[in-house]
């Protein structure tokens, strides 16, 4: 059988892509390229609609049989192809969209996956989601990436005696380090209120003792105001007070505009170059575009120093892929400026990681970290997983298929309405699940627990985690049941 496929990204357009809507689609159809090359012969097509239906003509004139595999979502599915044509979609809510708007008529998936006839995506959710619409005999099937044997070597080596740390040597890339005291000067500067802290404090203390109230509740208390009404001086506050803002929401809207659009502070900080990054201690890392709102950054970024303000031996790494990675960066570290002071560790990393580099990021991790509202499948935790690094994440959409307590620290959440977010209507047609912020700090300390008090347990979540992800995401699993929906159910047909 001939397999052409397809995404909208590719080999040449990803790396000016990363971040970008469907990016992702790109690194799918990378794990099934060796899986398909198997079952048979493989062809990359660039223009779906200038090649398919030429190599379509050629297979069949040759009595064989010939598939395009669109790795896109359906609404940008080629149709009207002579060439049959299967999507392969990732999907991370409880429906599909089954109405149409701006006059689109793909924008109705239904529309799009019955003119196909079939489907493949990559989640028990989206599959019963697509039945539900489709019917309970449309032939669509879940195959999740086949990333487990890319990582064979890696497993093999991380077998061995752990490293008490791990150095990481990379060629460009751009770092924060909470710890670093040369990203010091990045920080906020409180030298200014210093006094009037004191001052304050002095009085605080007085009253707290009378009122029998413990001082470190007073202390983190003004620490917490200090710290946002210097804030909301420094953006708001000043500006208000000259009479050049007023309350009207047309002029704060224009400053807010005019704010964002300000050159970023400290210049030379965001310029990719050769870093060395040493990890110890424990590591929580996660992988993820910043500007992709699923992510929710906020919450694993303020948990974590939230759990651990007192733990300098805790890490947490957040390894992004964003186009607009300054500006990223910069909103977390204003966000962590906002917080209370914290012992624990957080490093910002941007930068293309491969080969050895990549490789080093999971063996210096201890347990990788989502927060998700909802995943099509999640290539990194997926990966990670495959590695023996247990998992903090909740039990939602597509990670409903592989996690839970026997593989990691699973974090409570509840559903909550959503919006499609390609639907620029914005109208509530499905549910995302929102995670608990306590239970995410629970998770965290448990975690670290784990790894401190009981390296039993760890170990036993780590091999739980090897075989729980070859039984979901191997190339054997993937390769039997493409065989079965491609090429044997095919000629029944």
């Amino acid at each position: 059988m001939k397999f052409l496929v397809y995404s909208e990204v590719n080999a040449q357009t990803i790396a000016s892509s990363m971040g970008q809507s469907e990016y992702s689609y790109y690194f799918v159809l990378k794990e099934f390229l060796p899986v398909l090359r198997a079952l048979g012969e493989v062809c990359i097509v660039k223009d779906p609609q200038a090649e398919a239906d030429a190599l379509y003509r050629e297979a069949t004139a040759a009595g064989e049989q010939c598939v395009l595999l669109a790795f896109t979502p359906p609404h940008k599915t080629p149709l009207g192809l002579r060439c049959p044509t299967i999507p392969v979609l990732a999907w991370e809510f409880d429906t599909i969209p089954n109405e149409h708007w701006l006059k689109d008529r793909k924008q109705d998936w239904r529309y799009a996956l019955g003119r196909c006839r079939r489907a493949i995506t990559h989640s028990g959710m989206t599959l019963e989601a697509i039945r539900r619409e489709m019917g309970l005999d449309y032939p669509v099937i879940s195959v999740p990436a086949p990333v487990w044997d890319r990582y064979e070597a890696l497993r093999a080596r991380l077998g061995q005696e752990r490293r008490a740390s791990v150095a990481m040597e990379m060629a460009a890339c751009v770092v924060f380090d909470s710890q670093d005291p040369e990203h010091e000067r990045f920080w906020p500067d409180w030298s200014e209120i210093t006094a009037s802290v004191a001052e304050v404090r002095g009085d605080n203390r007085q009253q707290n003792e009378s009122a029998g109230l413990p001082e470190y509740r007073e202390q983190s208390l003004l620490r917490i105001t200090y710290r946002y009404a210097v804030e909301w001086y420094r953006q708001v506050g000043r500006q208000l007070l000259s009479g050049e803002m007023t309350l009207r929401p047309s002029v704060i809207d224009a400053q807010l505009r005019a704010f964002n659009e300000q050159p970023l502070p400290c210049p030379e900080l965001w310029k990719p170059r050769p870093h060395r990054l040493e990890l110890s201690g424990v590591v929580f890392t996660s992988m993820f575009n910043p500007g992709d709102g699923r992510k929710n950054w906020s919450d694993m970024l303020t948990a974590f120093c939230t759990a651990f303000r007192d733990s300098s031996d805790a890490t947490l790494v957040f390894k992004l892929g964003s186009k607009d990675f300054e500006r990223d960066m910069h909103e977390m570290m204003v966000c962590m400026a906002r917080m209370p002071r914290f012992a624990c560790r957080v490093v910002l990393l941007h930068g293309f990681l491969e080969g050895e580099v990549f490789e080093s990021l999971i063996e210096a991790s201890h347990f990788v970290v989502n927060a998700s509202y909802g995943e099509g499948q999640c290539l990194p935790l997926m990966e990670f997983l495959s590695c023996g690094r247990p998992a903090v994440a909740p039990r939602n959409s597509a990670m409903l298929d592989y996690m839970d307590e026997s593989v990691g620290f699973v974090v409570d959440g509840w559903a909550d309405p959503a919006v499609w977010p390609h639907d620029p209507r914005e109208a509530y047609r499905g549910l995302r699940q929102q995670v608990d912020w306590k239970s995410l700090i629970q998770a965290y300390r448990d975690a670290y627990r784990c790894v401190r008090e009981m390296p039993e347990r760890y170990a036993e979540l780590s091999t739980n985690a090897v075989a729980r992800m070859q039984g979901h995401c191997s190339r054997r699993v993937a390769e039997a049941a493409l065989r079965s929906f491609l090429i044997e159910d095919w000629k029944s047909c």
